[in-house]
C-alpha cells in the first residue's frame, strides 16, 4: 500500500482526491491538511510516502512549502495538483523539489498514475487537462524542441534552466551525477543545442523560466 497525504486548501477538492485514492485499492490515505502548518505537521507525524499538494496554501506559497518539506528529508515525494497548466508553473515546482505535476481538471486516473509513478522513484508530468499520452512519450518532430523530451528529461531540463547543478539535481532525484549527465547529453541532443547556456537561453526565450511564484 502507498501511504498518501492530501494537502489542499479547498474542502471539495480534498474530498474528491480522498474519494479517488480510497477507490484505488493500493493506496492508503495517511491524513489531510488545509494549510502550510497543517501540511508540515502531517508530514512529520504520519510520514506519508507521497503527498498531493495544492499550491494555494494560507500563509505560505506552494513552492516555499515544497522547499520546506524537501529540507526535512527525501520523503514524501510530492505531486502538485493545481489548476495551472503552464510549463512555467511546473518548472517552479520541479525546481523546488516536486516529483509530479497534475492539473486539477485531469481525470482521476492521471492523479493515481502520478502517485504510483513518483512512489516508485519516477517523475510524472501532466501539463494538459486531457487523456492524451503524457510526456513520457516523445512528441512529434513538428513540436517545439522541449516537447520531444520524456518526463524525466523535461524535469531535469527545467531544473537546469532554473540554475541547479548536476550534483543538486542528482541529490534531489536520488540518482547519480553520472545518470544526470547522461540525461543532460540526451536533452541537448534532442533539442539540438550545444551547452547549458543554450538550454537556459532557450528556457528564457520560450518563457519556461518564471519570474514569480504561482498560486492555484
Amino acid at each position: 500500500m502507498i501511504r498518501v497525504g492530501i494537502a489542499e486548501a479547498h474542502t471539495v477538492v480534498r474530498e474528491g482526491i480522498r474519494s479517488a485514492l480510497e477507490a484505488a485499492g493500493d493506496i492508503e490515505v495517511a491524513g489531510e491538511a488545509s494549510d502550510g502548518d497543517g501540511t508540515l505537521h502531517l508530514v512529520r507525524t504520519e510520514s506519508p510516502a507521497v503527498l498531493t499538494l495544492g499550491l494555494a496554501m494560507q500563509g505560505v506559497s506552494g513552492t516555499d512549502l515544497i522547499r520546506k518539506i524537501r529540507r526535512a528529508g527525501p520523503l514524501p515525494r510530492i505531486v502538485v495538483v493545481t489548476r495551472r497548466s503552464e510549463t512555467t508553473v511546473a518548472s517552479l515546482c520541479f525546481a523546488a523539489g516536486a516529483s509530479g505535476f497534475v492539473v486539477k481538471t485531469s481525470p482521476a486516473h492521471e492523479l493515481l498514475a502520478a502517485i504510483r509513478k513518483v512512489a516508485s522513484g519516477g517523475v510524472y508530468v501532466n501539463l494538459a487537462p486531457s487523456d492524451e499520452p503524457m510526456l513520457d512519450e516523445v512528441a512529434a518532430e513538428s513540436g517545439l524542441p522541449h516537447e520531444r523530451l520524456t518526463s524525466t528529461e523535461l524535469h531535469i531540463f527545467l531544473r537546469i534552466a532554473c540554475g541547479q547543478t548536476a550534483a543538486d539535481i542528482a541529490a534531489t532525484l536520488g540518482a547519480s551525477p553520472k545518470t544526470i549527465s547522461s540525461h543532460r547529453t540526451n536533452i541537448i541532443r534532442k533539442m539540438r543545442l550545444r551547452s547549458d547556456v543554450d538550454l537556459i537561453r532557450y528556457a528564457i526565450v520560450y518563457k519556461l523560466v518564471p519570474d514569480d511564484d504561482p498560486s492555484a
